[in-house]
């Protein structure tokens, strides 16, 4: 009897460890939406579906700066990945955003710059207000 009791302690504790030991949200590396390409993902459709009058050619500029975004991101992590100062790594990544929506300002027009910009600063507090956080 003693020796069953153990062995369901051990298999408790096992499951109990195992589950514990999985990324939070179930995202990849641990980050409840996903990686770097799905973020950027979910923004192209969140700007697709809230400017409904962007024109096929717009669409495939946009397209081309975020897939080009995506690399330079990631290239850019990589990067980062090897200094431990976080400030000169906020600098980077705010360099490179800026360099993504002043593309995308050319793309668009002002009304559609708008909304965007909308999108942005809603992503940015939602960010922002995640960092405090932890």
């Amino acid at each position: 009897m003693k020796a069953l009791q153990n062995s369901m302690l051990i298999l408790f504790l096992g499951i109990s460890i195992s589950m514990l030991a999985q990324p939070p949200g179930g995202g990849r590396g641990g980050r409840p939406g996903g990686g770097p390409e799905q973020m950027i993902e979910r923004e192209k459709q969140t700007l697709y579906s809230k400017v409904e009058d962007l024109t096929d050619d717009q669409k495939l500029l946009l397209d081309g700066i975020y897939a080009e975004f995506a690399v330079t991101l990631q290239e850019s992590m990589e990067e980062m990945r090897q200094s431990t100062d976080r400030e000169s790594r906020r600098e980077k990544m705010e360099a490179l955003r800026k360099e993504k929506d002043e593309l995308i300002a050319d793309v668009l027009n002002e009304d559609q710059f708008k909304i965007y910009e909308s999108i942005s600063r809603t992503r940015r507090e939602r960010r922002d207000d995640d960092d405090g956080k932890n």
